[in-house]
């Protein structure tokens, strides 16, 4: 169970990625609503979220690859 929640070298880099583009998209839509805060905010939520999806999609398409 541990070893699930555990990243690795790849996994912090999608989701250091992730969050960045996240928050710097999620600003830019702030300052178009004119709610900086509540972009940024939500820009991060939306990074990580996605880029954790990223991960385990690669995790799944690697592990079949090598079951191929």
């Amino acid at each position: 169970m541990i070893e699930k929640i555990i990243l690795s070298e790849q996994d912090y880099e999608y989701l250091t990625k992730g969050i960045a583009i996240g928050v710097g998209i999620g600003t830019l839509v702030g300052l178009l609503l004119e709610n900086v805060i509540l972009g940024f905010a939500s820009g991060g939520v939306i990074g990580i979220i996605l880029s954790l999806i990223y991960s385990c999609y690669k995790k799944v398409k690697k592990n079949k690859k090598l079951a191929d």
